[in-house]
């Protein structure tokens, strides 16, 4: 019996962080997907832990932002590059980043450490709620073809039924062994290779515990008690929440807190060195003398005679096996109908926290092109869509590599003169505040991130695109009501009740010129119906003219919103489990663009062009129509 072919518009092969976040955006473009994901639940172990802030904009994208801090994890409020031959946690550091700080270009803070699987339940959780998006578990990929305008896939049900689909395009983002590169596009010419000029490839022990408190009830002869220590003083100092990269030429490590607080969850990440087992060196034994040591703490630094070790019947094994690391990627990502995203094109060390943020990057840079070629009437080239997606990507991925590669090499380094010459050189920089205050941005120092224009790339180089579009706090321009609630910048963008996938951003300092700017706005869509003046979204600073006049007065325009205070956001419910936003830049929309008026923003948050006048309006817009015909 001839097995019945179902369809849609986009398959996806797995659904971890990547396909999760690629099928969420598809749904809310109204893009019919199908998700394969080959377990039944969640894997209950958590893998990945780090998210920047890039990650923590686009699951805001989502609408799950109010998970964030209260169930997927919490913020960390820096990450310390500790030298020498010790197992102190609490030397001072030869570098520090502030990760609490709100100083880049996305309003958020710079690093997350969360527990992947309940990330995973929210982004699922998003899936489940779209008409448009179907999740299917316990499902194995068993065969793929193509031809010119569809994928055809075979798979065994949660049921071991053979089932079939065809679809437009087909995404693995079934990981770095799954099925969609190993046995459809490796025989056909995609492979992996080295990143960068890296060739990055080692073993690495990962453990996570999960961490009781002591009491006094619990374990009376605990030596702090009498210093007057309670259980959470005790889990703080041998658990400092900081996170650590302890650069010992004899055995580098990478240690700290991931998700919530009352959590307590804990991972150790230590090299395998030339000549060690791997399986040997995660078993406990070896885990109590390489880890252990940074549990017992030398006496004086609490006025005691003997060393103090934290009890071990306090920790609880959660996870302890090795991994092989490696920096590679694919030399293409994209055949045909056939794509690769994630860990599936890509794979990093673990020494930056960029492998889920840089799939995210992936599934929704690639989301709005699969869209746009669906719902198009004309024969839109997609490999040229897919061969300037690759393009960009590829740029923003070995940006977030050389930073990894640059905290690797700090961790790795084994040669003593290059380890003198580290501490003493950052010791000296430091010396100077404007130095140091670069410094601890870490990444976010090097500004926002920006494409180098080749042929292909979707966006106007001439007009200032190719550059990721700064995310504030904003309030609406309105009553008293409407005055109270703090907003992000990207969620009036992007309100829901919009339809078009390219948003016109309009940046003023005088409300008294909104009018004039909507009347340069009339008819674009005319020119490219991909703009909407009707969806135009327009911000005035805080301090311009009238701006805080008309927040407190009836104003009625509904699009007209002015950026918000650190003050402002530092009262408002979006501040929850943050600290204060260090940082924040109230101009930084204006700052990223040069201080153009109109902005053409893209649905991955990145410029499509930037404009000062009507003139540049409409080339902008003839040029969206030339690379995105018009349904």
């Amino acid at each position: 019996m001839a097995v019945e072919v179902e369809t849609t518009q986009v398959l996806i092969c797995g659904c971890g962080p990547t396909g999760a976040m690629l099928s969420s955006f598809l749904g809310k473009c109204n893009i019919s997907n199908i998700v394969l994901e080959k377990e039944s639940n969640i894997t209950t172990d958590p893998r990945g832990i780090a998210l920047d802030d890039d990650g923590i904009r686009l699951l805001q994208a989502l609408g799950i932002y109010e998970a964030v801090f209260t169930d997927i994890g919490a913020y960390v409020p820096g990450a310390r590059f500790i030298s020498g031959v010790h197992a102190d946690l609490h030397r001072k550091p030869f570098l520090y980043f502030n990760t609490g700080s709100t100083a880049g270009n996305t309003g958020h803070v710079g690093l997350l450490c969360h527990k992947q699987p309940t990330l995973e339940k929210h982004l699922r959780s998003v899936i489940s709620a779209s008409s448009c998006s179907s999740l299917r578990s316990n499902c194995t990929l068993t065969s793929i073809s193509e031809d010119d305008d569809w994928v055809y896939a075979k798979y065994l049900d949660s049921a071991g039924a053979e089932r079939q689909i065809r679809s437009r395009f087909l995404v693995g983002a079934d990981g770095k062994t799954g099925y969609t590169r190993k046995k459809y596009l490796e025989p056909k010419g995609i492979h992996m290779q080295w990143a960068e000029r890296t060739k990055y490839q080692e073993s690495w022990v990962a453990l996570n515990w999960r961490i009781d408190l002591p009491t006094p009830e619990t374990h009376p002869n605990f030596p702090l008690w009498k210093k007057g220590y309670t259980p959470q003083d005790v889990y703080d100092s041998f658990f400092p929440r900081p996170f650590s990269f302890l650069c010992n030429p004899e055995r580098p490590a990478v240690c700290g807190r991931f998700g919530l607080e009352s959590d307590r969850l804990w991972r150790f990440e230590f090299v395998v060195q030339a000549g060690e087992d791997e399986d040997e060196m995660a078993k406990p034994e070896m885990i109590r003398k390489v880890v252990f040591p940074y549990l017992r703490h030398c006496g004086s630094r609490y006025g005691l005679l003997d060393d103090v070790e934290f009890p071990e019947d306090c920790i609880q094994v959660l996870r302890c096996r090795p991994f092989r690391f490696y920096a590679r990627s694919c030399d293409r990502w994209a055949l045909g109908r056939v794509i690769l995203c994630g860990d599936a094109a890509h794979v990093f060390p673990p020494f930056g926290g960029q492998g889920i943020a840089s799939g995210f990057r992936d599934a929704v840079a690639l989301s709005w092109r699969l869209a746009l070629v669906c719902k198009s009437d004309t024969r839109i080239d997609h490999q040229k869509l897919l061969d300037g997606w690759f393009l960009e990507r590829k740029q923003q991925l070995e940006t977030s590599l050389a930073s990894t590669v640059r905290n690797g090499d700090m961790v790795n380094s084994k040669n003593p003169f290059m380890i003198f010459v580290r501490d003493w050189g950052f010791w000296v920089m430091q010396l100077i505040p404007t130095v140091r205050k670069r410094l601890e941005l870490g990444p976010r120092a090097y500004g926002p991130a920006g494409y180098k224009y080749s042929d292909g790339m979707s966006f106007v180089s001439e007009l200032g695109g190719g550059v990721s579009f700064a995310q504030s706090f904003c309030v609406k321009l309105g009553g008293l009501k409407d005055r109270a609630r703090v907003q992000f910048t990207d969620d009036v963008i992007f309100s829901p009740r919009k339809k078009n996938m390219f948003q016109i951003v309009v940046l003023l300092d005088d409300l008294n010129r909104v009018a004039h700017a909507q009347a340069q706005l009339n008819g674009l869509d005319l020119i490219c119906s991909h703009l909407s003046p009707e969806e135009a979204t327009f911000f005035i600073k805080r301090k311009g003219p009238n701006a805080m006049v008309a927040t407190g007065d009836a104003y009625n325009n509904s699009r007209v919103f002015r950026v918000a205070s650190a003050a402002e956001f530092s009262d408002s419910d979006l501040s929850a489990g943050r600290p204060e936003p260090e940082g924040y830049r109230e101009d930084d929309m204006w700052r990223g663009v040069k201080h153009r008026s109109f902005v053409i923003l893209r649905l991955d948050r990145f410029v499509f062009a930037a404009c000062n006048d009507r003139k540049e309006l409409e080339m902008a817009a003839r040029r969206l129509e030339e690379l995105f015909p018009s349904p």
